[in-house]
């Protein structure tokens, strides 16, 4: 998983399409390594016609947001 990471992890698209080409695992792993890439480089370093492509992508935009969002305020003092 880390060697996908760093090997294409400038690019979220050939990772993910790496990853789908090397088998095994590639589900379980696939997931992990999108969401670790999308944690570090945000939606935007991923292509839109990935997202775009989703079942009821504008609700799963809306649940990220939200997300990020409670995430993203401070914590009790």
């Amino acid at each position: 998983m880390l060697h996908f990471g760093y090997k294409y992890g400038g690019n979220f698209e050939s990772c993910m399409l790496a990853n789908t080409n090397v088998g095994g695992e590639n589900v379980a792993r696939g997931q992990t390594v999108g969401a670790l890439l999308g944690c570090a480089f945000g939606a935007g370093r991923i292509p839109n016609h990935l997202k775009e492509g989703l079942v009821n992508s504008a609700a799963i935009s809306k649940d990220i947001d939200a997300f990020v969002g409670s995430i993203s305020q401070p914590g009790p003092a």
